[in-house]
């Protein structure tokens, strides 16, 4: 049933969910991560931007012979496609019919949500079929109006035509689905994350018209596009309701809750308190006996479906601590597996794996996730970050010292209560040194690092850091946002992934990094030897290799390795600007490592997580054989990441992961942790070596 992992898994619950000690142990059998999301679903290839220009063109001709050419390649794609995670099958279907009935046939569609679709992507001259095709591959020199716009409206075509897919019964198993989850005429049923109402509607086939189906999603343009189709055809048993990431959003007694594709995203990409009132609220809304039935993706090595994954342990684990106990368990295919667990106040255990031949073991005792990935612009924004935002944007932009002073102020009350790590002390440390006297600036611009933080965020009238303020804090309206974007000439995911890099960047330098970090104990703890070669994994725009930099010495060298373009420009000029000749910066791969020659030390920091939450096992595995050539025999791999905390503990403000998954992960890989060094509550390193 599982190729990663056997388990028992254990659980100590008492009525009031608070007593006694619980414990749930996973017994690991491979390199294999247990749950991931994939950033990008939805990749755009050159090939794919080209037969999209081939499909607007023959619409605009109504060219039968090449709509039949176009309608061939999508359905060969769709049925190649493992992962499912893209739109050609309901292109294909949409083309198809649009031929037929060029071609004067009548065709009798007798699937509602089929319908609905052709129905949206035809009217008005295939008007939205022309619209998802210019936004998703910017045909036409295509410009937003709003990079907001373009995200939502791109998001909002994708999901309908994956979710919606006419396809979607033969490779989802819905008939599988709907005769497993413990069901009958007449009761109440919750589809959450219900997106266009695939799944709602075959619910509410399950149920009968003397039943409830209530269809929830956080995303009002779906809701309100399902809400529409539902009054259209006179649909009287389902309710669609949108509601927030942090309750289901109904007030009445509930059978069964239902959940598609949706686990991982809890589990991996929820904050801890939205995850953790989310639960709360479904054990409200369920009956004592109710069921949760959870449909989710096997771990396939970087083919999963929708390319993501959750190992049902975890999902039974973490429910177990909320007085859910596993019913059914069953495989789909060898994609999908359904997941029914039921409503007991009363259920009780405590197993532990007993480990054998040094298999390593997962030790979960809480509700909380052992990884949280969380994504651009997720983390703890609030009402009072966005309120101090707004003042630090006003003050650079030409404002009164008081509005500096207003928002030092202001972050003086935050930090101390959220945004654990984020950038409230850079933003702080900025209107500090912009309204300092050139004496007090001077010394704070001492340390070359922060001098070249501070003069990229502010030179040129701090147009970067407003930039940056303006869409991180969503200040303004959409057509100011709009215009920065034009004047960088961003539109689109390079407006976004610009954006991620300012965030990564100002989070990295922060020049009041050393009061939440404590980076002089990492340093010392790192004990970097003269003449040393280190390779800093991930290096951004340089704060470790900068520090590594003056520690090795003229006679050793920093590689200071990175994926992101920017970071690098970034890089380059300071090594440029301050004259350093031991630092060699080196374009990363994805799924290799290359350096000319084996090194002391690799080093790592706030790096494994995305390593183990987001690449792919394959991706991973190939990049770790690569990366350990390069080690010497006697050399160290050192990582620095985040943990979860005790609950009376601030949480670091972004993605975390329990320290075990890295131990027993690398242990595949031949490499045994030697140290672990709680750096702060939040943080900490492992020190691993060859065996």
């Amino acid at each position: 049933m599982n190729k990663i992992l056997y388990i028992l898994f254990v659980f100590c619950l008492t009525t009031n969910l608070s007593a006694k000690a619980q414990v749930c142990q996973l017994a690991l059998k491979d390199a294999s991560s247990l749950v991931r999301v994939g950033m990008n679903p939805h990749p755009v290839s050159e090939g794919d931007t080209v037969l999209a220009y081939q499909l607007l063109s023959a619409i605009d001709r109504r060219d039968i012979d090449s709509l039949k050419y176009i309608c061939s390649v999508y359905r060969e794609k769709a049925n190649n496609d493992k992962m499912k995670e893209k739109a050609w099958g309901a292109l294909s279907y949409i083309i198809d019919r649009m031929i037929k009935e060029s071609q004067g046939e009548t065709i009798k569609e007798r699937n509602l949500l089929s319908e609905d679709l052709y129905r949206y992507f035809s009217d008005n001259e295939f008007a939205h079929l022309r619209n998802y095709l210019v936004i998703k591959y910017e045909l036409n020199n295509y410009r937003p109006r709003s990079v907001k716009e373009h995200i939502n409206q791109r998001t909002f075509y994708d999901d309908f035509l994956m979710y919606n897919d006419p396809g979607r019964a033969e490779w989802d198993k819905t008939d599988i689905i709907m005769s497993r989850i413990p069901l009958s005429k007449g009761q109440k049923v919750l589809d959450m994350g219900c997106g266009f109402g695939y799944n709602a509607m075959q619910l509410a086939g399950v149920v009968g018209a003397t039943g409830t189906v209530y269809a929830t999603d956080t995303e009002d343009s779906y809701i309100k596009h399902f809400s529409s189709f539902v009054k259209r055809n006179d649909i009287r048993n389902v309710i669609p309701v949108t509601t927030r990431s942090n309750d289901i959003g109904v007030n009445d007694s509930l059978d069964c809750i239902f959940m598609s594709s949706l686990y991982h995203i809890i589990y991996t990409w929820s904050r801890e308190d939205e995850r953790s009132a989310l639960i709360s609220s479904i054990r409200q809304r369920l009956k004592t006996d109710g069921y949760i039935a959870i449909v989710d993706n096997y771990n396939l090595n970087g083919e999963e479906l929708n390319n993501c994954h959750v190992n049902p342990n975890l999902v039974i684990a973490q429910l177990g601590f909320w007085g859910f106990k596993p019913v059914e368990m069953s495989p789909l295919s060898s994609q999908r597996y359904l997941l029914v667990m039921q409503r007991d106040d009363n259920y009780v255990v405590n197993r532990r794996v007993e480990s054998e031949d040094n298999i390593p073991v997962i030790t979960i005792n809480d509700r909380k996730s052992i990884v949280h990935i969380g994504s651009l612009d997720s983390y703890d924004i609030t009402d009072r970050g966005i309120d101090a935002a707004q003042y630090v944007y006003d003050f650079m932009g030409g404002g009164d010292k008081s509005l500096a002073e207003i928002a030092i102020s202001k972050y003086n009350d935050l930090i101390p209560l959220e945004n654990f790590g984020g950038e409230y002390s850079a933003l702080q440390w900025l209107c500090e040194a912009k309204t300092a006297d050139d004496e007090t600036r001077n010394r704070m611009l001492e340390d070359p690092l922060s001098r070249s933080f501070y003069h990229y965020l502010t030179d040129d009238s701090c147009k970067t850091l407003r930039y940056y303020l303006l869409h991180k804090y969503k200040l303004g309206n959409d057509s100011i946002r709009m215009l920065s974007d034009s004047l960088l000439e961003m539109s689109g995911e390079v407006g976004r992934t610009h954006r991620s890099y300012l965030e990564d960047y100002i989070l990295a330098l922060n020049p009041k990094r050393e009061d939440w970090e404590n980076t002089s104990k990492i340093m010392r703890e790192l004990h970097i030897g003269k003449g040393e070669t280190i390779a800093d994994i991930g290096c951004g725009s340089g704060f470790f290799s900068a520090r590594f930099s003056r520690e090795v010495g003229d006679k050793g060298l920093v590689y200071a390795i990175e994926l992101k373009d920017e970071h690098i420009e970034r890089l380059t000029a300071y090594v440029k600007e301050n004259d350093i000749s031991n630092i060699s910066i080196v374009k990363g791969k994805e799924d290799v490592f290359e350096l000319p020659e084996k090194v002391d030390k690799m080093f790592m920091c706030s790096l494994y997580h995305i390593m183990y939450g987001v690449i792919p096992d394959n991706i991973r595995d190939g990049y770790f054989r690569s990366l350990l050539r390069h080690l010497k025999k006697d050399g160290e791999l050192i990582i620095v990441d985040n943990g979860p905390v005790d609950n009376d503990k601030l949480p670091y403000h972004g993605p975390y992961i329990t320290p075990e998954l890295i131990i027993n992960q690398l242990s595949f890989y031949g490499l045994e942790l030697k140290e672990y060094v709680q750096i702060i509550p939040q943080r900490y390193m492992l020190k691993f070596k060859f065996r």
